[in-house]
C-alpha cells in the first residue's frame, strides 16, 4: 500500500465506489490544469539560484560589520544580532518571494547566533550563551513565520536545554529530558490533526520532525557515550533498562491509541498480539533503547502515512540494530542464533496477524 496515493488514484477509487459522478474526474482534471496555468510557481532551479544569492547577500552584510571593527566589541555585536533578528522577522512578515525569504532566514540565524555568543563572551559564561540561545530560539519559534526556522529553532532549544540540564543535573537529568522529548514527539504526532487547528498549528509539523530527528539520535548516541564514560565523567545516570522500559511504555500507549483510532479493540486478539510483540522486543533489546524508539517512530510514521518519518525510523532502526548486534556480549554463533530466533518469532507473528486479520481485497495503490 502506498503511503500517499495520488489524486488520480483517489478520484478513481471514489468513482469506483459510486461516491463521484461519472464526469467528476474529467472536471477535476480540467480544474487542476486551469490552476496550474494561473499559478505563479517558480521553477526549482530559479528558487535555488535566488536562495543562493540571498545567502551570499547575507554573508556580505555580515562581512560589513566585520570590516568596521565591530567584531572586537562584544556588546555592540550582541545588540546588532538582536536588531538583525527583529528586522529579519519584520521583513519576513511583510514581504514575499524566494530571495527575500532566504535573505531574512539567513540574517535571522546570523543574528540569533551573534546575540547569544557575543553576550556570552562578554559575560564569560557558557551558561549565559545557552540561556540566550534557549530564549531566542523560543521567541523565534513563536514569532517567525517560516517552517525551516521553526525546525531549526526547535533544534536550538533542544541543544541549549540539553547543555543546561547536563551542567546542573548531570546525565541523569539528560536522560529525563530525553524521555520528556520523546513523550512530546509522540503527543505531537498523535494529536497532529487537532493541534494544527490551534493558533500555533503551523509549528506542529516542524517541531515534531525536529524531535523525530533528535530523539533517536540521542538514544543511539547514549550507548556510545556510555562506552567512554571514563573520558566524559562517570556521573549518575538513569539505568539503561529503566530508560528502555519508559520508552516501551510510551510506545505501548501510542499503539493503544492507534488501535483505537483504527476501530480495533486493543483488548482483543490483535491488540494482545501487538502489545506482546512490543514487550518481547523491549525484553530482547533492554540494553539498546534506540531500537524501541525507532519502532515507536515507525508506528507513528505508518499511522500518519508520513514517508519522511518512516524513512527516519527505518534509518535509525538499522543503525540501532547494528549497534545491538555489536553490543551483545555473546560469541558470533550465539549472536547469529539470537538474531535468527528473534527474526523467526516476528515472522511468525506477522503470519499470524495476516491469517487472523487478512488485508482488504481492494487497496489504494
Amino acid at each position: 500500500m502506498g503511503l500517499r496515493p495520488s489524486l488520480q488514484d483517489v478520484l478513481n477509487t471514489l468513482q469506483a465506489e459510486g461516491q463521484l459522478a461519472p464526469d467528476a474526474v474529467a472536471q477535476a482534471r480540467s480544474a487542476l490544469e486551469a490552476h496550474q496555468r494561473k499559478s505563479d510557481a517558480v521553477p526549482w532551479f530559479v528558487k535555488a539560484f535566488a536562495g543562493a544569492g540571498a545567502w551570499m547577500a547575507a554573508v556580505f552584510v555580515l562581512s560589513f560589520f566585520a570590516c568596521t571593527g565591530l567584531m572586537d566589541e562584544e556588546v555592540a555585536m550582541g545588540v546588532v544580532g538582536v536588531i538583525l533578528c527583529v528586522c529579519a522577522t519584520l521583513l519576513r512578515r511583510v514581504t514575499r518571494g524566494v530571495f527575500v525569504e532566504q535573505l531574512a532566514l539567513a540574517l535571522c540565524l546570523a543574528g540569533a547566533i551573534m546575540a547569544s555568543v557575543f553576550f556570552g563572551i562578554e559575560a564569560r559564561s557558557e551558561v549565559l550563551i545557552a540561556v540566550l540561545a534557549l530564549v531566542i530560539s523560543a521567541v523565534l519559534l513563536v514569532t517567525y513565520p517560516d517552517a525551516i526556522l521553526h525546525f531549526l529553532s526547535t533544534w536550538g532549544m533542544i541543544g541549549a536545554a540539553s547543555f543546561l540540564t547536563a551542567r546542573f543535573a548531570g546525565r541523569y537529568g539528560v536522560d529525563l529530558l530525553l524521555l520528556g522529548c520523546t513523550v512530546l514527539m509522540h503527543v505531537l504526532f498523535l494529536e497532529q490533526a487537532r493541534l494544527r487547528q490551534g493558533p500555533l498549528g503551523e509549528r506542529v509539523g516542524p517541531v515534531a520532525f525536529a524531535l523525530a530527528s533528535t530523539v533517536p539520535a540521542a538514544t543511539f548516541s547514549r550507548g556510545i557515550v556510555g562506552m567512554f564514560g571514563q573520558v566524559l565523567g562517570n556521573t549518575a545516570e538513569l539505568p539503561v533498562g529503566a530508560l528502555t522500559l519508559g520508552l516501551t511504555a510510551l510506545t505501548l500507549y501510542s499503539a493503544w491509541r492507534v488501535l483505537r483510532e483504527l476501530d480495533i479493540d486493543p483488548t482483543g486478539v490483535a491488540g494482545a498480539a501487538v502489545f506482546a510483540a512490543l514487550a518481547l522486543l523491549a525484553v530482547l533489546t533492554l540494553q539498546t533503547p534506540a531500537v524501541i524508539t525507532a519502532v515507536g517512530m515507525m508506528l507513528l510514521g505508518f499511522h500518519r502515512r508520513s514517508s519522511l518519518l518512516l524513512g527516519l525510523a527505518v534509518a535509525f532502526l538499522l543503525a540501532a540494530g547494528s549497534w545491538y548486534y555489536y553490543d551483545l556480549s555473546l560469541t558470533l554463533l550465539a549472536k547469529s542464533l539470537t538474531l535468527m530466533g528473534s527474526g523467526l518469532v516476528f515472522l511468525g507473528l506477522r503470519a499470524f496477524m495476516l491469517r487472523r486479520f487478512p488485508a482488504p481485497a481492494t487497496e489504494v495503490r
